[in-house]
Order: C-alpha cells, then sequence, then structure tokens
C-alpha cells in the first residue's frame, strides 16, 4: 500500500487558525484527519490540537500491527479518547469551557479504508471523472434538507444557520459515524483520490461545489498544485474561514478516467436499480 499525500491549511480571512491536519502513512498503512475547532481563539485551537494527537497516538499503535478488522474501532477509541480530554480540560479552564472539534478522517491499510466523520469538515472521494461525498455533514442545514422538499425550503432559515452543527467532537457524547460501516471497507485503487477538507472549502454560492473540485483536482498536475488549487479557489470565491486540505492517493498521482473503486460501484448499480 503506497499512500501518498498533499495537504495544506491557511488562516484565511480569519485572525487565528484553528484547523489541524494530519496524514501519516506506515507499514502498509495510513491515516488523514482534518480537524476543524471552535469555541474561541483558545478553544478552538485546544481542541483540534487535542484530536491530532490523539490520531498520531492511535495510529503509531496501530500501524506497528495493522489489521483491516481494527480499522474502525481505531477511529472509535480516537473519537472516544479525544472526546474526554476535551471534556476534561473544559472543566478545568472557564475560557475552554464551550470548546469543540469537527473531524473527518480516512484511515486503512492493506489497499482497504473507513472514514469517520463528525461536524461538517468532509471527505470526498475522486474517481476517474465522478466526486462522491462519502460523508454526510452533522449540520442544522444538512438536517433541513433532508426533511423537506426544495421548495420547502426557507433560504433565510438556511442563511441563519449555515454554521450550526447538530454534532461535534466535545464534551458532549456524540459519536461519529463511520462509513461504509457495518463491518464493510472501502478499497483505495491506484487513480482515486480521497480528498479530506473543512468547510472552508465549501463554497456554495458558485453553484455546484463538487463539481468545481472536481474539475480543480483533475487539472492540477501535481498533488500540491491540486491543494493550492483548491486552497486559493476558496479564498479567491469569497471564503471566511480557515481552510483546511488533505489529499490521499494510491501509487502515482493520475486523477483521470478511471473506473468507480469496487465496494463504491456496488452502492452506485443499486441506488440506479
Amino acid at each position: 500500500m503506497n499512500v501518498r499525500f498533499a495537504g495544506k491549511s491557511i488562516q484565511g480571512r480569519r485572525d487565528y487558525n484553528q484547523d489541524r491536519i494530519l496524514f501519516r502513512a506506515e507499514n502498509d498503512s495510513f491515516i488523514a484527519a482534518v480537524a476543524d475547532g471552535m469555541g474561541g481563539y483558545s478553544g478552538g485551537e485546544v481542541a483540534s490540537q487535542i484530536v491530532m494527537d490523539c490520531c498520531e497516538r492511535k495510529f503509531e499503535a496501530f500501524a506497528a500491527a495493522p489489521r483491516v478488522d481494527a480499522i474502525e474501532r481505531t477511529i472509535r477509541e480516537i473519537v472516544g479518547e479525544s472526546r474526554e480530554t476535551i471534556r476534561r480540560r473544559s472543566e478545568e479552564s472557564a475560557e475552554l469551557r464551550s470548546m469543540g472539534t469537527t473531524l473527518t478522517i480516512a484511515a486503512g491499510c492493506f489497499g482497504e479504508y473507513v472514514v469517520g466523520n463528525i461536524g461538517d469538515s468532509r471527505t470526498y472521494l475522486i474517481a476517474g471523472s465522478n466526486i462522491t461525498q462519502l460523508t454526510k455533514d452533522n449540520s442544522f442545514v444538512q438536517e433541513y434538507k433532508s426533511k423537506y422538499a426544495d421548495g420547502e425550503i426557507e433560504e433565510s432559515v438556511l442563511r441563519g444557520m449555515s454554521n450550526a452543527l447538530t454534532r461535534s467532537l466535545s464534551s458532549a457524547d456524540h459519536e461519529a459515524d463511520i462509513y461504509p460501516g457495518g463491518d464493510r471497507r472501502y478499497t483505495l485503487e491506484e487513480g482515486s483520490v480521497l480528498l479530506l477538507c473543512s468547510d472552508g472549502l465549501i463554497i456554495d454560492k458558485v453553484g455546484d461545489v463538487s463539481a468545481q473540485l472536481l474539475k480543480l483536482v483533475r487539472r492540477a498536475g501535481s498533488p500540491a498544485k491540486a491543494a493550492n488549487a483548491l486552497i486559493d479557489w476558496a479564498y479567491v470565491n469569497g471564503s471566511s474561514d480557515n481552510v483546511s486540505v488533505i489529499l490521499a492517493f494510491e501509487g502515482a498521482w493520475s486523477p483521470s478516467e478511471r473506473a468507480i473503486p469496487r465496494l463504491l460501484r456496488r452502492f452506485t448499480q443499486r441506488e440506479k436499480s
């Protein structure tokens, strides 16, 4: 398993950067994670760093003896231990009481991987001419859109709640969503790219965000250029948040026409039938 990465995080138009990113590959295993902290100047930075530190510790233990049946458990342990540390630190300091963070994480070994998510950071899969959002936002906007048909959506309501999360990694007992779930795993195939990002990359006013992200990645001549292009695009189009991206891919950089990975292909065929 030859997973390679490119990643970048910028302060953007904020006064400080509460995002944190981590990516590592070792012993036929890999991890990539993006955390977007919240809770004031100090709180957001502390929460997102707590999660990244936990990710690093857990990955070192996982990579020492990687097993595909331990991937999901490792992600759940990261969430659980991070939550307990955040809870303890928030009880010790009044200025940290409201801190929390999002987390989107992909981890795997021997060509298979699982995605975990809590909050509104995202993981996408780019395979050939297709881009698929593997995660679902834990946000008021997402739940509102899921509940009401397009004709019933009040845009004024969505604007007022654009940053409201229904779940985050905080002192609350929120669990992460696991994809694909049910003891199943995705297959990471050569030519496909995992894109992890904080919500600072998601510029809804440009229309079809996914199509724009796909175009930027496929036109880039290298992973570093793709990461820079994504960050620049978000900033130029008015992102007011910190912006963080990670690109993870197997083998050589070639996000061109490829088949959809096997597990995802079965999901797609099932939806069409």
